[in-house]
């Protein structure tokens, strides 16, 4: 049997981020691999469209201008996935910081609609009989800390119901499926760039049926009104995460968890994150201020040694 593979890129035009997809397939399905393909990112893009904060009008903007409505069936599942992970990480994961966002400069379509408020994410109500979503007028709510991964999960599940080896990639969050045949490895080769040095690599890790995400302050970072910012907020202070990392890399079996915890322990440090990655039982890598990476016993199984 003869193995090809058949890629698709999209850089920076669908959800601010880069989109790539990889199918490993045989020469007889050559053809479904590229309609699949198309369907993936028309995926991505409608998911843009209906969760981006930086779309007015779409539905997570309408829910965020309400105070009590019924939502899809997916918005529905992100928020009930968002509350548990709000719970579990003891609210350093919280999707209510929407306003902080923008108030720091990194500006969305709300503009002039949103004003700084104390509610955080446990003041949201979800009722699954009616899907509805209620929460204080003034509470916003950005799934910048879920959308890439819940978005790659969607994906995931889609491509396997028609391959058995395949790898999605969105902003460097990456789901992977089966193994790369066409290369002959009986796993995904997933390199880890170095956050401030280009040309080197963190780690290289060996996957199979995994996803793996990176969060750090490097991703997306400004000058607002003369102090630095980034991307990723600490719920506790209302700022970008003053954080003694550059980046943080975790593996989990899903994209939307990997992507969540990334995030969490970004924002816990170095010391907290390592103990919760522990107790959590979550393969991950640490790249602290000084550039020196270091990962928990979780991840020594993924982690390729020359």
């Amino acid at each position: 049997m003869e193995w090809r593979s058949v890629r698709k890129e999209a850089f920076g035009t669908i959800m601010k981020t880069d989109i790539v997809c990889e199918i490993v397939h045989t020469d007889a399905d050559d053809t479904r691999a590229l309609i699949c393909l198309e369907e993936v990112f028309g995926m991505f893009r409608d998911f843009g469209q209906r969760y981006s904060r930086f779309v007015a009008d779409n539905e997570l903007w309408q829910m965020n201008m309400s105070e009590s409505i019924a939502v899809s069936e997916e918005l529905f599942d992100m928020l009930r996935r968002s509350k548990g992970y709000y719970e579990r990480t003891g609210g350093l994961f919280d999707p209510s910081i929407l306003p902080v966002m923008e108030a720091s400069g990194y500006t969305g379509a709300y503009g002039g609609y949103v004003t700084e408020t104390k509610d955080d994410f446990s003041q949201v109500m979800l009722d699954a009989a009616t899907r509805t979503v209620t929460k204080p007028k003034g509470l916003m709510i950005d799934l910048g800390g879920i959308g890439k991964g819940f978005a790659i999960d969607k994906a995931v599940r889609f491509l396997s119901e028609h391959f058995e080896n395949f790898m999605v990639d969105a902003g460097g969050d990456i789901a992977v499926r089966g193994v790369n045949a066409k290369e002959g490895y009986p796993y995904w080769a997933i390199d880890i760039e170095h956050p401030q040095r280009a040309d080197e690599s963190v780690a290289l890790l060996l996957l199979r049926d995994a996803a793996v995400a990176t969060s750090g302050r490097n991703r997306r970072h400004w000058t607002h009104q003369g102090r630095e910012r980034h991307h990723i907020i600490d719920p506790s202070t209302r700022e970008s995460a003053a954080s003694d990392l550059l980046s943080v890399t975790v593996i989990a079996p899903h994209a939307t968890k990997a992507d969540v915890f990334a995030k969490t322990l970004f924002i816990a440090g170095k010391k907290k994150g390592m103990a919760m990655s522990e107790i959590l039982n979550i393969p991950a890598v640490f790249v602290d201020k000084d550039g020196i990476a270091t990962h928990n016993h979780y991840m020594e199984t993924y982690v390729w040694k020359p």
